[in-house]
């Protein structure tokens, strides 16, 4: 399979703290984002398209005095939402190691790695899969678009990765940050793409090539 063909999907952050009704902090657009982001994993799944998912994880040390902790390790708001978890999945664990196999999205269709701090680049792993992926495209959604959204799609820019976010499909907590945002990432070269526009462009390129994304067969004994 020549991977370099294909997109990758870049699934941030689509926490219960963060998406959920009752979550700790919920994004302030989260009820237009949550039709988006399901319109996006479903398709994920039809289309046989890799994900790549990056989670908030606070250690309960870490946020102690806190009035208001979200995505807290071992509570139920840290933990992603359901729709958003394909049934093909790995959770690789978080470390200082730079070890990981860059054929895990041939071996499996979702990676759930964590990250401690605003930036998904601080986990190794997530920034050597970022970095070395053979794929054609990075597809960047979720939470937050002024935060962890731009960080990550700035990141793949400055590693000369092409990328494109949906902008429909990400949340924000503060509505003039995101717009300034997506100015700034529209000037550095990054793609601003609706849900809809992603998923017919996705579409077409699946009838040039006559066929979807291949699976990697495994056979088990």
């Amino acid at each position: 399979m020549n991977s370099a063909r294909w997109d990758v999907f870049v699934d941030l952050c689509t926490q219960q703290d963060y998406l959920a009704p009752g979550g700790a902090r919920p994004a302030h657009n989260s009820h237009l984002v949550l039709p988006k982001l399901k319109h996006l994993m479903a398709f994920a799944r039809w289309a046989r398209v890799p994900l790549l998912s990056c989670v908030d994880a606070r250690r309960p040390n870490d946020v102690r005095g806190l009035s208001c902790a979200d995505c807290v390790l071992g509570t139920p708001g840290q933990e992603k939402v359901p729709f958003s978890l394909l049934p093909d999945r790995v959770t690789v664990n978080s470390d200082n190691c730079l070890c990981i196999s860059l054929s895990i999205l041939e071996e499996h269709q979702q990676a759930i790695l964590a990250k401690e701090h605003r930036d998904p680049f601080t986990n190794p792993k997530f920034d050597r899969l970022l970095t070395e992926l053979p794929v054609r495209r990075f597809v960047v959604f979720g939470i937050s678009l002024e935060s962890t959204v731009r960080l990550v799609a700035l990141g793949l820019l400055l590693r000369h990765r092409r990328v494109a976010v949906v902008y429909d499909a990400c949340g924000w907590w503060n509505a003039e940050d995101g717009t300034m945002s997506m100015r700034q990432l529209a000037a550095k070269g990054c793609e601003l793409l609706t849900t809809q526009q992603l998923v017919e462009s996705t579409l077409s390129q699946y009838r040039r090539t006559g066929h979807l994304r291949p699976l990697r067969r495994r056979w088990v004994a």
